[in-house]
């Protein structure tokens, strides 16, 4: 790791240098003048992009009939610790089956911050959270009119508002506020007033219904506000929820949250539904408009069903016992069941059937909504699946006896336990009986699409191979894995004290060193700071607030040593290189910081009562940090138009990791990894190439031009990968530009020179590169998706990827004298 908060080098000629560059670039790509956000809007709406197709039969390319694409919540292709077979090495009837149908990459990368919200909705979008809202995440946190701040979750239906309380004063713009272009270096300022794009647009328009299982922010989030802002403040959903004296309303829960289908204009799925409502006694239609009025394109006459009470029925739920092809579909109850015949129901509502939960959603249960739906003739599938280091109260296995027995719901597990790898085995027996059902329907990889991918990956908080305390005994593997099948070996264990995150009390800690600024957080791995009054980056209080949070120290059992608990910081400038900075100027944090992972930071009492830093053994997996084991991720792709080249990356136990001395030290970059680097924008792009389709707006990613079968000749062209590539870099939250300018920051901030000239310095010089950044990424992405969805060959290819480059060699040059 490069050393970032004792640095002895000056700022000599920083901002010179960087705007000499900058002017270079301009001359050379002729970009000089501003680029306005009006004109990024109207670029993205080519003529043609509309797929207005009659009936209501679904209209792909390639031959694809269906489209199931899978989320999963933190499971790792990469090994945690390198004896222990990685999540995905777990999963070989999946990891096979990609490998065998298709290609799977492995130097995939997330946005920042790396949380699901952002990671999901990016993958979702193909946007950076800066456009499609929400970069800070699971949660955030926005200035009221008083200079106080409100908390809000991330999670919220797509159109909902940011659901921050009833502070007066208090932000009221959309939760996905969105952005046409980057905001903090549009020509005019853009007012936060529209909702982010939603994704299942182009295909609802092909005349493709679309399930959602789980899936952020596409389903009902929360039973208030949805409830009321869906069905109606008057409908029987809400009378039902007002009803309910439980104050959690887990019965609502159950009945409308999680569970989805976006449906196409007058498909029979939503306009057969039925059913008898709350406080009804007939059946009544059950799909409610779907609408979108700031979607680009406009999207008008759709509707929807919303929740398992109304989705249920229309995949055989009401008929007791069902079987379809030799595979159970309901109980005796008549209420759907997961693949191994155990009712979906949520565990607070035990005597009904509905939707599990986000937080335990398993992939016996998530698969089996998937393939009801297919079988129901829905053809694109979003589903989620949650990871399997915690306790996900899998029936099976936490009884009496069972590997998980005893254990609290969602407990952190390590790497080789047995609860782990009997929950590895469960998610692996789920697939092979997914793909088996779905191949019993005649639905294969030769006329479907299939995709997963992960939000993110984790820094395992504990002992591991070469850190100061390790997991017993030493040579533990947990498992063996051969062809499709996973058998428990010499399973580890982790004495006390040796597994679970670092919390730290970051207000406790800044009062015993002599803080006074007061300050709310977002609490995380990597917490951000509002000042209270939302002062300048530059003002004495914050700045001195800044050097007390990187000057925080603390014994680190897992190391064996005394160290600082940040590894970077990032004042404004550099949260919106880093795609942190969405349209909605109260959301802007005064500045972030990124922990070593092994901490996770909360504000609270300004007395700690004892030690400030202590150990929670409940959580251990830790992510939003800027770390490669985080940040590094996979993609696979499967079915018609998608090359056959298997792993086209590292394999699982040649990746980064959480072992070693220089565990969570490692950034993306030192990583050198074999395949196509990617990141979570670029699924969204490769998708829509390969089933014939576009989106209304310009993606951040691209088209995976290396994977798909038959690129076309633009992207065949000459230079068109490597201006891809060099883009990745260019514009990657965790590439180099990134990365090089993310450490300026940070030795700026940590500087002390005479008038805070230094950090003054780094910080003109940061803004210089931003705005060359964007504007020559902005040309970048504009070309790349006219020779994606237009076949148009991408002109002054080589000026772009001169300036791409010296863009990032002007990062690394302020970086050197920061």
């Amino acid at each position: 790791m490069r050393m970032l908060h004792h640095s002895g080098r000056r700022l000599v000629g920083a901002v010179t240098a960087t705007a000499a560059a900058g002017a270079m670039i301009a001359s050379s790509l002729a970009i000089a003048g501003a680029v306005s956000s009006a004109a990024y809007a109207a670029k993205a709406q080519l003529a043609g992009r509309h797929h207005h197709l009659p009936g209501n039969s679904c209209h792909l390319a390639n031959g694809i009939k269906h489209v199931v694409q899978i989320g999963f919540d933190n499971v790792h292709y990469y090994r945690d610790n390198p004896n222990v077979p990685s999540d995905l090495e777990m999963m070989p009837n999946l990891l096979n089956f990609i490998e065998s149908n298709g290609t799977m990459l492995t130097n995939n990368h997330t946005p920042l911050i790396a949380h699901t919200a952002d990671d999901l909705l990016t993958t979702a979008t193909g946007l950076y959270g800066d456009r499609h809202g929400d970069p800070v995440a699971n949660s955030n946190r926005s200035y009221n009119a008083d200079g106080t701040t409100s908390l809000a979750s991330d999670f919220t239906y797509w159109t909902g508002a940011i659901p921050n309380g009833t502070a007066a004063g208090r932000d009221t713009n959309p939760n996905m506020v969105y952005s046409p272009v980057p905001p903090a270096t549009a020509h005019r300022t853009i007012t936060p007033d529209k909702v982010a794009p939603a994704p299942w647009v182009p295909f609802t328009k092909a005349g493709c219904d679309v399930g959602q299982v789980a899936t952020a922010n596409a389903v009902l989030e929360n039973t208030t506000p949805d409830i009321a802002n869906l069905f109606g403040p008057n409908s029987p959903e809400a009378k039902q929820l007002a009803a309910d004296p439980d104050s959690f309303k887990d019965a609502e829960s159950a009945d409308y949250v999680g569970i989805g289908v976006h449906c196409a204009r007058h498909n029979s799925f939503c306009a057969d539904a039925r059913a008898v409502k709350f406080g009804q006694s007939t059946p009544s239609p059950t799909a409610v408009p779907d609408l979108l009025p700031d979607q680009p394109g406009g999207y008008h006459g759709f509707d929807m069903l919303l929740g398992h009470r109304y989705v249920a029925p229309q995949l055989g739920a009401g008929t007791p016992n069902l079987m379809h092809n030799g595979f159970q579909v309901t109980n005796s109850a008549g209420n759907l069941v997961d693949l191994n015949g155990n009712q979906i129901s949520d565990s607070f509502v035990p005597g009904q059937g509905g939707f599990p939960g986000f937080g335990t959603i398993n992939a016996a249960q998530t698969l089996a909504y998937g393939a009801d739906m297919l079988e129901n003739g829905v053809p694109v599938l979003n589903m989620y699946i949650a990871d399997i280091h915690g306790n996900e109260d899998i029936p099976e296995l936490t009884g009496k006896g069972g590997a998980c027995a005893g254990l609290g719901s969602e407990a952190a597990l390590g790497s080789g336990t047995a609860c782990y790898i009997a929950q590895a085995q469960y998610y692996n027996q789920a697939f092979g009986t997914f793909f088996r059902r779905l191949a019993s329907d005649g639905i294969t990889a030769k006329n479907t699409l299939f995709v997963v991918s992960s939000d993110e990956g984790d820094h395992e908080v504990g002992a591991n191979v070469g850190r100061a305390i390790q997991p017993t005994p030493a040579n533990c593997d947990g498992a063996k894995v051969s062809g499709d099948t996973v058998t428990p070996d010499v399973l580890c264990t982790y004495p006390a004290g040796s597994f679970g995150e670092l919390s730290g009390n970051i207000n406790g800690l800044l009062t015993a060193a002599g803080n006074t600024t007061p300050f709310t957080l977002e609490n995380d791995t990597a917490p951000e700071f509002y000042v209270t009054g939302q002062p300048s980056p530059d003002t004495s209080s914050v700045r001195s607030l800044e050097h007390l949070v990187a000057g925080l120290t603390n014994n680190n059992p897992y190391t064996g040593t005394n160290q600082t608990i940040d590894n970077f910081l990032a004042d404004p400038t550099e949260e919106a290189i880093l795609h942190m900075v969405n349209a909605d100027p109260a959301r802007t944090p005064t500045f972030a910081m990124f922990a070593k992972p092994d901490y996770f930071l909360i504000n609270g009492s300004s007395s700690c009562g004892g030690s400030c830093v202590t150990q929670s053994t409940g959580f251990a997996y830790d992510h939003g940090a800027y770390a490669a084991e985080i940040n590094t991720n996979y993609v696979g792709f499967a079915g018609p138009g998608v090359r056959h080249l298997g792993l086209d990356g590292n394999a699982t136990a040649d990746g980064p990791n959480s072992a070693g001395p220089d565990s969570g030290q490692i950034e993306v970059f030192q990583t050198h990894l074999k395949g196509p680097w990617t990141d979570e924008t670029d699924i969204r792009p490769t998708i829509l190439y390969v089933a014939g389709l576009r989106d209304d707006y310009v993606h951040d990613g691209r088209v995976i031009s290396q994977i798909v079968s038959h690129p076309n000749h633009a992207l065949r062209a000459r230079g068109a990968t490597f201006l891809s590539e060099c883009y990745k870099q260019l514009n990657s939250s965790v590439g180099r530009f990134g990365a090089f300018t993310l450490a300026a920051d940070t030795n700026s901030i940590n500087s002390t020179s005479a008038g805070d000239s230094t950090y003054l310095g780094v910080v003109r010089a940061l803004r210089n590169l931003e705005v060359v950044r964007d504007r020559l990424a902005i040309r970048i992405k504009n070309a790349l998706d006219a020779a994606e969805f237009g076949n148009h060959r991408i002109r002054g290819v080589d000026a772009m990827i001169v300036g791409c480059l010296a863009t990032i060699r002007a990062a690394h040059r302020v970086e050197n004298h920061s």
